[in-house]
């Protein structure tokens, strides 16, 4: 990844510079409906305390200069600004997410639960989880036919709901089969309500605030994973299947501030068959699911494989819980430190090199401080990236098929539940180093890969194509 020169002026970033079918509004004090675009050509329009003077192109959509000197005027903003200038709807959801992620915390302990207390094997509990894996792809194609077929607040709802009840399944269950009806079952929910929750912040906020509130999403999830993991470390002490209760319990309560506070008539546009097709058509999304995932591969094992490799260490799994809570703590004091968003281009790749850096830190020292200090340069590599794949994916987005767009490319996260857990369930028979290894080599590969392909993005768009073909 690197920095281009637009006609001599100010080098733009590559993540800001993709071209977008989405227009730019302005973010406060209201944000504008997409055929007002025409009043902002040319104009300067007050955003909290900053001036923004937009310029569009041959194509009516925000130029890439413009995009990026409007983006860095929006990082100005404080967050407090940021939150009160988003909708409702996306406040109302980032609140109902932070309930959610308090108690969800269950999936990374599934595999120990089905080892220590139902006596299976570690390939087994791996089977088990690309199980839920597989079941996790209907799941998001679901939960993108409801995004835009139905209230938003309804396909979240369905969502939780049905999660809660599969992970109450779980906590009762007495056989490697019970669990795998209850893995299943909790896939085939789990996904649903991201396509509408991504798609609702992409709709609603203007194109230069996406990553900074994506980042906000992030954050906020972060700052409940702090309690999540405590949470986890003094639930885990009790029994393993009480982690799955109170992940279900939050999942209800998740579910009604929704119902609750949510405005009725929140729903993604529902896009065009052609546009819906259009998603699965378009190179740049697949090169994008490519690395993505690779990245999700390894960003959803080593929550799993890390209680398995605390218990070879000679320690309790439920250690995992303050390691989570130690990530988290990481995430939320570099956001400020953060706030300035330096080149989007030397976050990223600063972003693959930390989490690389903190998987061989493991596997050089699997001992619990040794985790513990590949724990601190992991969650600075997963603050570096925060929010950007998702901004990414919004910009390249024609209007209306924002949830087409999340849907297929969250299917990258399903994929990598297939490929991942029976993966480490082998390495980490082997042994953990193994593990931590392999996870770091794949990350180094991801990272030179997405520098690769978000180049070729930005040269596409400099050369006039406008980000949509």
């Amino acid at each position: 990844m690197h920095r281009l020169s637009a006609s001599g002026q100010r080098d733009a970033e590559v993540a800001p510079e993709l071209g977008t079918g989405r227009h730019l509004g302005r973010p406060a004090p209201r944000i504008p409906a997409c055929h007002e675009i025409d009043k902002l050509r040319g104009r300067p329009e007050k955003v909290g305390d900053v001036t923004v003077k937009v310029h569009l192109n041959s194509l009516g959509q925000p130029s890439s200069v413009a995009r990026v000197t409007d983006e860095r005027r929006m990082n100005s903003l404080g967050w407090l600004q940021l939150l009160a200038s988003l909708p409702r709807a996306v406040k109302v959801l980032l609140v109902a997410r932070f309930v959610n992620r308090i108690g969800a915390f269950s999936m990374p302990f599934l595999a120990v639960l089905l080892v220590q207390e139902v006596e299976a094997s570690t390939v087994l509990a791996g089977t088990v989880m690309a199980a839920f894996g597989v079941a996790t792809i209907p799941s998001r194609l679901l939960g993108g036919v409801l995004a835009q077929r139905v209230a938003t607040r309804h396909a979240v709802a369905v969502g939780l709901l049905g999660t809660a009840a599969a992970q109450g399944l779980i906590a009762s269950a007495s056989s490697v089969a019970m669990a795998l009806v209850g893995a299943v079952l909790l896939g085939l929910f789990f996904e649903i309500y991201e396509p509408a929750s991504q798609a609702l912040i992409a709709d609603t906020t203007p194109d230069a605030l996406l990553p900074r509130t994506y980042g906000l999403f992030g954050a906020t999830l972060a700052c409940a994973g702090l309690a999540a993991g405590t949470i986890a470390a003094l639930v885990g002490q009790i029994g393993l299947r009480w982690l799955f209760v109170v992940d279900a319990a939050t999942a209800t309560a998740c579910a009604a501030l929704v119902i609750g506070l949510m405005p009725r008539s929140t729903r993604s546009t529902a896009p065009s068959a052609t546009r819906t097709r259009s998603a699965w058509g378009d190179r740049r999304l697949w090169s994008l699911m490519l690395t993505g995932t690779a990245f999700a591969t390894v960003y959803l094992t080593v929550p799993m494989a890390m209680p398995l490799a605390l218990i070879d260490a000679g320690h309790h799994p439920s250690v995992a819980g303050w390691l989570e809570a130690l990530s988290a703590l990481v995430v939320i004091a570099a956001q400020p430190l953060l706030s300035g968003r330096p080149a989007a281009a030397r976050r990223m790749v600063v972003g693959y090199a930390a989490i690389a850096a903190g998987l061989a830190t493991a596997a050089a020292a699997p001992t619990l401080a040794g985790y513990a200090a590949a724990t601190l340069v992991m969650s600075v590599g997963d603050a570096l990236l925060l929010g950007y794949s998702l901004t990414l994916v919004a910009r390249i987005a024609p209007a209306g098929s924002t949830a087409a767009y999340f849907a297929a490319y969250g299917l990258t996260w399903g994929v990598a539940l297939i490929l991942g857990p029976p993966a480490m369930g082998y390495l980490i028979g082997i042994g953990p180093p193994t593990f931590w290894s392999a996870c770091a080599i794949v990350m180094v590969c991801t990272g030179a890969a997405t520098a690769v392909i978000v180049r070729r993005l930005a040269r596409a768009t400099t050369r006039g194509r406008g980000g949509v073909g």
